[in-house]
């Protein structure tokens, strides 16, 4: 099944219900954590691998509806690490899936430039199997500069996985001097999760009835609207989608109010962090200079100014370091 079906013309009444939705605020970020694809192959007596594709058609429909919605960007958890310990006959085929789809996504990518698709893969890509590797590298590497919308997937991903890594990366960092421990702030970490360059998730929809998130985005869905179905991922309807949307709408004035206090915290604490360190200065500058007490504005000025441009190219550097790092598969496949 294609990525890009044709679809079906959403109907008259469906067209006027997204109308009206329309006027309300759209979700720039949705993220999906398509559970119950096992479940509806027993429910119906079929293989697991044939539940899991099923659950691949309802994804290509709801990335429609996303599309016609004019939701920007969405992020859809497709492998945990924890899928691992499942059969080795599930996780070859759920492997296989997902190569199978990436080189559909490049049989298609005329389709990819036509919408301007950017494909994004989080989570630790060398986890998994060589050719899968290489079919990811290649729609991630042909789709990179595109900007009208964003598909994250999702693959041998859990966020105790993902702050694990960041945690080890940022000691690496402190170790080799490319950065500071006074550079460590929640800014900091934010900046390195695999999400880095994704906007806030605004809603975050989980189907099958399972009221939990299952080690799916918990730093970046702390301050998400959250919307558990009861349908099973391939049974979620269009007025389930549509009754998530109108939730995060009647929810959204109070989410921006949180929002804006969590990033006003994270400034002042930046400040503090400044404010500790104007001091350690104010201190050096005493000892040092007899012209101090005249002088000390414009040289405290000039110090903290260099401090923060120093600390701004570290962070730069160490954050080029990583993603050089995590896109080394792409360059392994020889694709660039």
């Amino acid at each position: 099944m294609s990525w890009f079906q044709d679809q079906r013309e959403l109907g008259f009444f469906f067209k006027l219900a997204f109308k009206i939705l329309k006027s309300g605020d759209i979700p720039q970020h949705i993220a999906i954590i398509m559970d119950g694809n096992r479940r509806f192959a027993r429910k119906h007596g079929i293989e697991k691998q044939v539940g899991h594709s099923k659950g691949f058609e309802k994804l290509a429909e709801v990335l429609y509806w996303c599309f016609e919605l004019g939701v920007p960007e969405v992020t859809v958890y497709a492998f945990s690490t924890e899928n691992f310990k499942r059969s080795d006959d599930e996780v070859n085929c759920l492997m296989t899936l997902a190569k199978e789809k990436f080189d559909r996504l490049m049989e298609e990518k005329d389709m990819i430039e036509k919408h301007q698709v950017c494909v994004r893969v989080i989570g630790d890509i060398n986890l998994l199997p060589k050719d899968v590797q290489c079919s990811i590298a290649r729609v991630v590497e042909f789709s990179k500069n595109f900007s009208r919308s964003v598909l994250n997937v999702a693959i041998a991903y859990s966020s105790r996985y993902e702050l694990t890594e960041v945690v080890q990366d940022i000691a690496y960092g402190v170790k080799e001097g490319i950065i500071k421990k006074s550079d460590i702030n929640e800014l900091l970490i934010e900046q390195c999760l695999y999400s880095n360059k994704s906007r806030d998730v605004d809603l975050l929809i989980r189907t099958s009835g399972e009221v939990r998130l299952s080690d799916f985005l918990m730093w970046q869905s702390s301050y998400s609207m959250l919307s558990f179905v009861e349908e099973l991922w391939p049974e979620f309807s269009i007025w389930k989608f549509m009754n998530c949307i109108l939730s995060y709408q009647m929810g959204y004035k109070t989410l921006q109010e949180t929002r804006a206090k969590l990033k006003l915290r994270q400034r002042e604490d930046v400040w503090e962090q400044d404010m500790e360190k104007s001091q350690q200065i104010i201190s050096e500058l005493s000892r040092s200079s007899t012209q101090f007490q005249e002088s000390h504005q414009k040289l405290l000025q000039d110090k903290m100014k260099n401090c923060e441009i120093e600390r701004e190219e570290r962070v730069t550097k160490f954050l080029q370091y990583l993603d050089v790092k995590r896109n080394a598969y792409i360059m392994e496949a020889n694709l660039i």
